[in-house]
Parts: C-alpha cells; sequence; structure tokens
C-alpha cells in the first residue's frame, strides 16, 4: 500500500502543491505574526533597516527602522526600488555592484508591478514568498522521485537560506530553492529546465555559477564535452548583466571576487571557530551563544567532509560536484564579515547544506540517509537564537 501511495503521488504534482502550499502559509505565517506583533503592521520591518545608515527620502517615511546597522535586505530594497539606477538610490547602496550582481529578485520584484513604485515593497516580499513555495514544491517533487514522501516539502523551511530570507527578507532563498530544481530535473532528465534553472541561479547569486561548474565536470567526467558546453552557456547571461554593471557603474563602486580571498590570512572559518564573537549578553546567554556559533561552523565542517564522501561514493553526480566546489569556498571565503555572523555564512552555504542532504536522503553518498540532515539542523539550532527574541514577542502579544 506504502509504495501505491508513493508512485501515485509521483504521477500526481498536485499532492506536491498541496504540501508546498503547506510550507508557504507557514511561511507567511510567521511573517505575519512577527510583523504584527513586533512592529506594528509594518511590513518594511522585514528589510531590516538600520537607523545607522542613510534611506532614500521617499522611502524614509514609511520605512521600519532598527537601532545600529541594518541588514542586506534593505539594500536589495533599493536595488528594486532603482532597477535601472535613475533615481539616485546608488549612494544608499552598500557595494552597488555586488548588490546589482545579484540581480534575479530585485528585478522580479520591480518587473511584477511595472516598476510601480509604492507597490515594489509588497512585490519583493510576494518574489521571497514564491521562492518559499517554489523551493517547496521542488523538494517535495524530488523526495517523491527518491522514495520519500511528499510532505518533505516542509524541510525547505528548514534550509538556513529560508529561514533568514524569511525573517530578513534576503535573496539566498532564490539560489537554495535552484539548488533543489537542479536535483530534481537532472533526476527527470528534463535538460531545458536544467538549464532555465542554471542560468537563474547565476543571477541569483554569483555562487550560482558553482552549480554550473558542478554540472560541467560531471559532463566533462562523463565524457559529454558538448553537454558540457551547453550548461556552461547557461552562466552567459549573468556574465554579460556583470559586464553591463561594470560599465554601468561608477569604477570606485566595482566589485571583485579576489576581495574575498586577500588580504585576511588569519582569518577564515578557523578563526572565529577559535575566537568565536562576543555579545552585548548577560555572561550565561553569552557563552551559549558563543557555544552555538562553535556548533554551526562545525557543522559546516562536518558538510564539507560528507561532500567530499558524496563525491567518493558518487563521483559522477553534478550534485556531488557542486558540494565539493561549495567545500572548497569553505576554505577560501576568508572575509570576517562572513563568519562572525551565522546570518553570513548559513546564507552563502545553504547550497552546501541542501546538496550533502539530498545526497543523503538518496542513498547516494555512502552515509545513513539522516546523516547529510545533520550539519543543516545544528545550523538550524544556533538561528534559533536569532529567533528567541521575535517569538517571545509574538507570544506576548497572544497572551495579553
Amino acid at each position: 500500500m506504502l509504495r501505491f501511495r508513493k508512485k501515485d503521488a509521483a504521477g500526481q504534482p498536485w499532492v506536491s502543491i498541496t504540501w508546498a502550499i503547506l510550507a508557504l502559509a507557514l511561511f507567511l505565517f510567521w511573517q505575519f505574526l512577527t510583523v504584527h506583533y513586533n512592529r506594528g503592521g509594518n511590513w518594511t520591518a522585514l528589510f531590516l533597516t538600520g537607523s545607522q545608515t542613510a534611506i532614500p527620502p521617499d522611502l524614509a517615511p514609511e520605512t521600519y527602522q532598527f537601532r545600529g546597522r541594518g541588514f542586506d535586505g534593505e539594500m536589495y530594497r533599493y536595488v528594486a526600488h532603482d532597477l535601472f539606477m535613475r533615481r539616485g538610490y546608488l549612494k544608499y547602496v552598500d557595494g552597488p555592484a555586488q548588490r546589482y550582481h545579484r540581480i534575479l529578485i530585485p528585478a522580479l520584484a520591480y518587473l511584477l508591478v511595472a516598476g510601480h513604485q509604492p507597490w515594489i515593497d509588497g512585490s519583493y516580499i510576494a518574489v521571497v514568498a514564491l521562492f518559499a513555495l517554489l523551493g517547496a514544491y521542488w523538494l517535495s517533487r524530488w523526495a517523491v522521485l527518491s522514495g520519500h514522501h511528499p510532505a518533505w516539502a516542509l524541510a525547505f523551511l528548514l534550509a538556513p537560506a529560508t529561514l533568514i530570507s524569511m525573517d530578513r527578507l534576503t535573496i539566498d532563498i532564490a539560489l537554495a530553492a535552484f539548488t533543489v530544481a537542479l536535483a530534481f530535473y537532472w533526476r527527470t532528465s528534463a535538460w531545458p529546465s536544467v538549464f532555465v534553472v542554471l542560468m537563474l541561479a547565476c543571477l541569483a547569486r554569483e555562487t550560482g555559477a558553482l552549480l554550473v561548474g558542478g554540472c560541467c565536470l560531471a559532463e566533462l567526467f562523463n565524457r559529454r564535452l558538448i553537454r558540457a558546453v551547453t550548461w556552461g552557456a547557461s552562466a552567459l547571461p549573468a556574465l554579460a548583466w556583470y559586464l553591463f554593471i561594470r560599465r554601468a557603474l561608477p569604477e570606485k563602486t566595482h566589485f571583485g571576487v579576489p576581495t574575498w580571498v586577500a588580504g585576511h590570512a588569519q582569518a577564515g572559518i578557523f578563526r572565529d571557530l577559535r575566537q568565536p564573537p562576543h555579545y552585548p549578553l548577560p555572561p550565561l546567554l553569552e557563552m551559549i551563544a558563543r557555544w552555538g556559533d562553535v556548533l554551526s561552523l562545525l557543522a559546516i565542517l562536518a558538510a564539507a567532509v560528507l561532500a567530499i564522501l558524496f563525491l567518493r561514493a558518487n563521483p559522477r553526480s553534478p550534485l556531488a560536484m557542486a558540494a565539493v566546489l561549495f567545500t572548497a569556498l569553505v576554505f577560501l571565503l576568508t572575509i570576517p564579515s562572513y563568519w562572525n555572523d551565522v546570518n553570513g555564512y548559513a546564507r552563502v552555504f545553504s547550497p552546501l547544506l541542501i546538496l550533502v542532504a539530498l545526497g543523503s536522503l538518496a542513498r547516494e553518498s555512502g552515509v545513513p540517509w539522516w546523516a547529510g540532515l545533520i550539519p543543516a539542523l545544528l545550523v538550524d539550532l544556533r538561528l534559533s537564537m536569532e529567533f528567541a527574541a521575535p517569538a517571545g514577542g509574538i507570544v506576548r502579544g497572544l497572551l495579553r
């Protein structure tokens, strides 16, 4: 009976759609609760705009501000409002080239409402929610094909990039969703869909190129040169966009990958393992937070080990190849701002966490099916501390 249900679900995508809609409902329910009970009903609070950064004058009156520094979501919001760099928002964006490289979500938010400024914030929130829906759907479809229940759609909510995007409207949820989509479409040999997914992944974030690299290396390993070139070509739209940005922006704002890896010889994941950051908290809570950081960073290293085991067990898999490329990035990425905040590295390496989880769930990595889930869950454990304060506000609001 169980086998019949799995096969039946595999032939009826509406089952996965149902579970994906439930995941979306949970995603939006959290956002509604935290905005309603913690932010006075102002949905711009989800962009996490800081009081220490300047805000475009026409957005300032409606923007909810937090004390101190904000987070990346506020910058991508400005990109969405000034997609063609004609409204003067550029001077409010830190690292303009880097922000504009990751154009997919801001562009979709702008285009969805045809650039109508009053609606762009709502459109941005809707686009982020759309990727929560798509990621859950693709994960459910992949799970059914791998012999699991379609309810695995809900697990997409536990991807660190999903949790952070839910709370801070960052753009990384798109690449997390495309990582799952690649696994699903590759398994079903839907090659046009694979090409589109890879193309959009590169426009979502530059690390999407590692998914392209994984596919190219797998094809080269299998001596399929034409297909390797095809997957490589999926990165051309992103490359063209990068060249356009380079010409459109002032030279002093140009951004290059070497800034990630140069000039930080003593930085990187191992430095923060030895010296986790301090927090302005009572001693016991600070100790818990710092040990949580250590555990979370060790989880990233564990994922790197699992990626190598995945490749060893399945050397022809593009997912294993991509996971190892992300593993290389773990050791190349030395800029301190990525490693001293779980909201930084957890987003960057969510594709790695997803890939090793999928490899173990599909029993393709030579480890127990549950082993690949542990790194993501440990990172989530540290992220749960970030949600403690807003969750407390929601509980107090409900009990009034």
